[in-house]
């Protein structure tokens, strides 16, 4: 019996030495209160984003200036700098079209409004800048490289008499786009005043720069206006004669407002409540 009782205890210690640590198991699992290490998280994919491109132009268009004069801009918008000045009939290759306005040469953009140029097919017969000529593009597109023209800041030469009304309205028109500057009278800013002595001053007119109340006193006072004469408004930042713009025809004005010189139609409601009359020089 004593050696039967030892081969036991034997067998049970030599099962013991058999069996395997991996099989020894916690049943103990981390909470979210246990100071636990958090999963690490999936680190998703990137794809770098495309930056946008600005289009360049892929046909063979040409831009014609219809009015007496259009600022020439250094960047492709209405707050950029004025460093040159277009005038009527020139023609230009078009190489960039953004926010309005169409690039003739490197950094030098104009509008592209139908009140101001023609957009049309082809090449233009002559690339000029106050005067100053190149050669028109040999290739069918143009691109940002091609060098158009070059410009000068001299102002346009102020047209005759016999045409001062029209240019009037042209040389106003040219002007959209200019910032508002208090006492401004410069395309690189104006008030109303200041753009209305700019305005007549390089179309023929030789006025004196003063204020509106002193504007309205000069003026002869009409009641069916033509395009070039002048809307005068009342009570506006102050009491009597206080802002006035140019008549341009179809109910509309262009006028250095709060927000640089711009088209406005005259029967918006605030404009009616404080309108004073209609006057010519």
């Amino acid at each position: 019996m004593l050696k039967k009782a030892n081969r036991t205890v034997m067998n049970m210690g030599l099962a013991a030495l058999l069996v395997p640590a991996a099989l020894t198991f916690s049943t103990t699992s981390a909470s979210a209160n246990d100071g636990g290490a958090a999963p690490a998280p999936v680190q998703e994919k990137v794809t770098p984003s495309v930056p946008q491109q600005q289009a360049t132009t892929t046909t063979n268009q040409k831009v014609i200036v219809n009015v007496s004069a259009l600022n020439i801009r250094q960047g492709a918008s209405f707050s950029s700098p004025v460093v040159g000045t277009a005038t009527q009939g020139q023609e230009f290759a078009i190489l960039k079209e953004a926010n309005g306005l169409v690039e003739i040469a490197p950094n030098k953009w104009i509008s592209k409004s139908s009140s101001y140029v023609t957009i049309a097919s082809g090449k233009p017969s002559a690339s000029q800048v106050k005067g100053v000529s190149t050669s028109t593009p040999s290739t069918s597109t143009a691109s940002a490289s091609t060098s158009v023209a070059q410009e000068t800041s001299t102002p346009a030469p102020a047209p005759t008499t016999s045409t001062a009304s029209g240019s009037t309205v042209n040389v106003a028109r040219s002007l959209v786009g200019s910032p508002y500057q208090w006492a401004g009278n410069t395309p690189s800013g104006f008030d109303c005043s200041g753009f209305i002595a700019y305005v007549f001053n390089h179309s023929g007119h030789s006025i004196s720069r003063t204020s509106v109340a002193n504007y309205w006193n000069m003026a002869t006072k009409i009641s069916s206006p033509q395009p070039g004469d002048l809307v005068f408004f009342q009570n506006t930042y102050t009491s009597g004669p206080s802002h006035m713009g140019i008549y341009i025809g179809n109910g509309q004005m262009i006028h250095a407002g709060s927000h640089g010189v711009a088209v406005a139609d005259l029967d918006v409601s605030y404009y009616q409540d404080h309108f004073l009359g209609y006057g010519r020089f």
